[in-house]
């Protein structure tokens, strides 16, 4: 809870007395024109129009839209490598979880695959025997 009269001159930026107040100005400069340059005199204008001194700091926001699209494109930066490291931690535990699947698999057979080889199984057949059943539990 705050006093109105401290709401709008301390939060609101207005002073008792002036109930009209400019919030925003928008500014279009020419094709072809600085940029900078233009940012600059319109500092220097609005700081002799609001009455301040050098050593005195602004009492009021410029924004440039091409910090604003810079900033913009900054965070989707980092967001595309937030979600590129997310993806490359997926696939690195995906892969070690299939990896630990086949080697239980191929510990569960060690038995069946020695019996086969010594009845003269060829290694393809070895290798057929896990594509195309599953393994079953004794």
């Amino acid at each position: 809870m705050v006093p109105l009269s401290t709401a709008r001159q301390k939060l609101f930026g207005r002073i008792q007395g002036k109930v009209r107040a400019v919030w925003v100005i928008i500014v279009k400069i020419r094709q072809g024109e600085d940029l900078d340059d233009a940012e600059a005199q319109i500092r220097e204008l609005l700081r002799q129009r609001h009455g301040l001194q050098p050593y005195q700091d602004d009492d009021f926001t410029l924004r440039n839209p091409s910090e604003v699209v810079q900033a913009h494109e900054e965070a989707s930066r980092v967001m595309a490598y937030l979600l590129a490291t997310i993806g490359s931690v997926s696939l690195l535990v995906g892969g070690i979880g299939i990896m630990n699947i086949m080697l239980v698999s191929v510990t569960e057979r060690t038995r069946e695959i020695g019996l086969r080889m010594a009845v003269g199984a060829r290694s393809r057949d070895i290798l057929t025997q896990f594509w195309s059943r599953p393994s079953r539990c004794h």
